[in-house]
Formats: structure tokens, C-alpha cells, sequence
């Protein structure tokens, strides 16, 4: 497990209102690491979240690939770091690369394309399970929680919900 890191949340707004006030304070964020292998390579893009992030709070964007390789060799190790996925196979792809997480908190994902809605602003499906589990396999507790006041939902209630 990385010390430095804080929280690993997948949302696909990644930076936005709920994100920076009620998350990074609940940790005491100092510096947000967005991880997209898309978004990494779109300058305009990737300004648009950093200059979203409030004064003083270091944002990065980084591939997949850059990530690892940072964690890897300890730039993450001290910190109070909040890592910010847009989409769960992100996550595991980061997991199955040899980056552990203590907890991977699902918070925003969108609906369509035969997604169940577990909790209000969060639909996932089959896909979304397997990897989730693959995540939760490695060590990580995975669970559903679109703010801190909310309940956290854990991934097995979620999955019973899409399975039906």
C-alpha cells in the first residue's frame, strides 16, 4: 500500500465541486493525481481540470503507465494524495500493473448501455463487477459512495443489485 495516498476514487467528472470540497477536505488533500491515458495526452483538457482544482493544490494528469512507473519508485509514498480514476478499468489496470490500493471508492458514473443504478449517480454493469472484484481481490476495499455523508455501499449489495 502507498502511504501518501489518501483516497482512490473513480468518477468520470473527476475534478469537480463535490470532489474538491467535500473529499479533499475529508482528507486533507494536498495534491490530486488524475489518471487517464486519454486525458494525459489532451494539454487542453487536462489545464481545464487542473485549473478547476482550488489555488494552491497541485494537480497532475498521467497515463496509466506514468503513474506506476512514479509510484514505483516512491513518489507517492508520503502526502496526503487523492488519486482520481475516470472509469473503474483504469483502476484495475493500475492494480493488475503492481500499484495496491487500501480502498478504491466508486463515486460518479453514468447510466446507459444496460448499467444498473446502485446508488443515486452511480450505475455500473457486468464489466464494472469483474473488475471491481479483480480489484477487491487484490487487497483493496472497494465501495460505493457518492459523498461523505452518504452510506457506503459495498460491492457486493451493488452487485446483487445489477446481477438481480
Amino acid at each position: 500500500m502507498i502511504d501518501g495516498i489518501k483516497l482512490v476514487r473513480v468518477d468520470f467528472r473527476l475534478i469537480h465541486g463535490q470532489v474538491i470540497t467535500k473529499w479533499s477536505n475529508t482528507i486533507s488533500a494536498k495534491e490530486i493525481v488524475v489518471i487517464n491515458d486519454q486525458l494525459s495526452k489532451d494539454e487542453y483538457m487536462a489545464e481545464i481540470y487542473i485549473m478547476a482544482a482550488p489555488p494552491g493544490m497541485k494537480v497532475s494528469v498521467l497515463s496509466i503507465n506514468d503513474f506506476v512507473t512514479q509510484a514505483k519508485n516512491g513518489s507517492y509514498a508520503s502526502g496526503n494524495i487523492l488519486v482520481l480514476f475516470k472509469n473503474i478499468k483504469d483502476a484495475r489496470d493500475v492494480v493488475d500493473l503492481g500499484i495496491p490500493f487500501k480502498q478504491v471508492q466508486i463515486g460518479g458514473l453514468g447510466s446507459g448501455n444496460g448499467r444498473t443504478s446502485v446508488v443515486k449517480g452511480i450505475s455500473i454493469d457486468m464489466e464494472d463487477i469483474e473488475n471491481l472484484t479483480a480489484i477487491q481481490n487484490s487487497g483493496a476495499e472497494v465501495s460505493f459512495q457518492v459523498t461523505p455523508e452518504e452510506q457506503k455501499l459495498s460491492l457486493e449489495k451493488a452487485s446483487k443489485k445489477v446481477r438481480g
